[in-house]
């Protein structure tokens, strides 16, 4: 009988390794964070702290929720910083213009559905790995941009004709994080979408000849999270009301250490869940609020989440084999 429990506690943690590293990993960064910064001076409770990690976490929070469905594929979308850049962009910049938001968000929003399409669609058709078409979207939005700004004369655009004061709402952020996590998590475990993502992830050969449309299910998966990116936009510019060449920098890297600290298995799969996009988007915005308050460098802060990211993936993200998925 004791043998039996033993096996059975084994065969638990075997099986949720990756719940168990994620969840823990956000409760030791908030012993840590919550007894040692006050030493230094500073709470990363207090009142303009806990502001800062609620607008990092949703940003963080919105990309990765929209990006489980491309990365239970196995895939990744390395253009997501260059779309949000460009979409804040055409959003102040149409704001101003017309006085509403509106005509900006709608363009984004067909902006990003035709990238989802390629992007899903490009790697199915033409053979090629998805990472592919992300890269090129990358640099072909990162050259308008560039272009856009050098054209504006400015590095930095500002909305003027809009309130935007809306968007720096705690309450407003956090009702959108939940309503989007809610939508997800329904298309994620309840739909035939989800459920074909995870299935194409575990083994793409297996659910094609299963009846799975491949080409179908990652234009969607991308389709998913093109949506979410917009919305990302929309609150990254309404938080400071403002755009510039730099908005969305490091957002790609941001949300794939978020979806990995928070147990996101790399090769994707049927291991992949929504709480991931959750779990590690707070822990990773504990970090970057954290680091600095406890005396490490800003500069530096960037090496620790490295060694840190590092760490979570070869305990994580190891196949029985002991090798690391593509």
């Amino acid at each position: 009988m004791e043998e039996k429990r033993k096996l059975d506690i084994k065969q638990f943690l075997q099986e949720h390794v990756n719940d168990i590293a994620s969840y823990g990993g956000l409760l030791f960064c908030i012993i840590v964070f919550t007894i040692v910064p006050p030493i230094f001076g500073e709470s990363i409770w207090s009142q303009a702290k806990l502001a800062n990690i609620i607008s990092n976490v949703i940003v963080t929070a919105l990309l990765s929720v929209g990006a489980v469905f491309v990365y239970s594929l196995g895939n990744m979308d390395i253009s997501i910083g260059a779309q949000i850049r460009v979409y804040a962009m055409l959003i102040v910049l149409l704001g101003n213009t017309t006085g509403s938001l509106l005509p900006g968000i709608l363009i984004s929003l067909v902006i990003a559905v035709v990238i989802a399409i390629v992007n899903g669609g490009a790697g199915q058709v033409l053979k090629v790995h998805p990472i592919i078409p992300s890269l090129v979207f990358m640099m072909i939005l990162q050259g308008v941009s560039s272009i856009a700004y050098a054209k504006i004369g400015s590095r930095n655009i500002t909305l003027r004709s809009v309130d935007f004061s809306a968007f720096k709402s705690t309450g407003l952020m956090v009702a959108v994080l939940i309503v989007e996590t809610i939508v997800v998590s329904y298309l994620f475990y309840y739909t035939k979408y989800g459920k074909s993502a995870r299935a194409i992830g575990a083994n793409g050969v297996a659910a094609e000849q299963s009846g799975i449309n491949l080409l179908k299910f990652k234009v969607i998966s991308y389709v998913i999270m093109g949506v979410m990116v917009v919305v990302a936009a929309i609150f990254q510019m309404g938080y400071t009301g403002s755009a510039s060449d730099s908005t969305g920098t490091g957002f790609e890297m941001n949300v794939m250490i978020a979806l990995i600290l928070g147990g996101m298995p790399l090769s994707g799969g049927m291991r992949s869940k929504v709480s991931c996009a959750v779990i590690g988007s707070f822990t990773y915005s504990i970090l970057a609020v954290g680091l600095p308050l406890i005396g490490v460098p800003t500069n530096m802060t960037f090496l620790v989440k490295s060694v840190i990211f590092i760490v979570v993936v070869l305990f994580t993200c190891r196949k029985e084999n002991g090798v690391l998925p593509r």
